[in-house]
């Protein structure tokens, strides 16, 4: 989009000084200021010089501002959608902790947090390398998205950070078993370290949470509630499965018995 804004302001001003030069000719060819009829230069091909290099840049012009127009659109629609997912995985990982959290008799997997902490990272990138520079610098969504590229990003590096945590507290844990002579005991979220751990990153990923919603919320009335994220949010909020309900093996082996 910068290359968009840099060729419209380029071909505006160019536009309007062979339009300057068209005026000015025209009018030299009514008051005779300045006498260009020679037999190699003429007021006649001044003007269709000027007038038709005015034409041609006018045609740029109207076609760089429906390519601007166009890139405006489709770029706020990406950084809505980028933004979305980055909610949904936030979701994802903080449900993730409550349903071990509510399950303390559940084993913690090592990688419990390691998708959802890649697909964050991702949206991460994506959102700041977003190429977004409308004319008008005042505007709601640019003023969040550059506030969540120089602040809210940097507040997810603790949440990143906390992922590798929870697998040092897991593997603490199983050290701390394996010195006690407790074999084959499984990491549950009401062992400590990871419990204290668990807490710390759901608070952490509930936070980001809110300052997601309200940079998808800002976005959405910049765009006159285009998305409808309202709704978009009750959506991913009642379509999550309690990974502990997703697949019951006694309601799947009866139904095939």
């Amino acid at each position: 989009m910068r290359g968009n804004v840099k060729v419209i302001k380029f071909t505006a001003f160019v536009s309007i000084l062979f339009l300057a030069l068209t005026y000015f000719t025209t009018v030299n060819m009514e008051t005779h200021m300045l006498e260009l009829n020679t037999i190699w230069f003429s007021n006649d091909f001044v003007l269709t010089i000027f007038g038709g290099a005015f034409a041609s840049m006018l045609v740029v012009l109207i076609c760089e501002v429906q390519k601007y127009i166009t890139a405006k659109a489709s770029v706020e629609e990406y950084i809505f959608y980028q933004a979305l997912y980055l909610y949904q995985a936030l979701f994802l990982m903080k449900q993730n902790i409550c349903d071990h959290q509510r399950n303390t008799e559940a084993g913690v997997p090592d990688n419990l947090l390691d998708e959802t902490s890649r697909m964050i990272q991702s949206e991460i990138f994506a959102l700041q390398s977003t190429d977004y520079a409308p004319f008008k610098q005042k505007n709601l969504l640019l003023t969040a998205h550059q506030k969540f590229c120089r602040e809210t990003a940097i507040d997810f590096q603790p949440i990143l950070k906390g992922c590798n945590a929870v697998k040092i507290a897991i593997n603490k844990v199983k050290i701390d078993y394996l010195q006690q002579n407790v074999l084959n005991r499984i990491v549950t979220s009401a062992d400590e370290p990871l419990q204290t751990v668990l807490s710390i990153q759901l608070g952490r990923v509930s936070d980001a949470l809110r300052k997601v919603d309200e940079y998808l919320k800002d976005i959405d009335k910049y765009c006159n509630q285009r998305y409808d994220w309202e709704k978009q949010r009750e959506q991913i909020h009642s379509n999550y499965v309690n990974i502990f309900e997703a697949w019951n093996f006694e309601k799947e082996f009866q139904k095939e018995t």
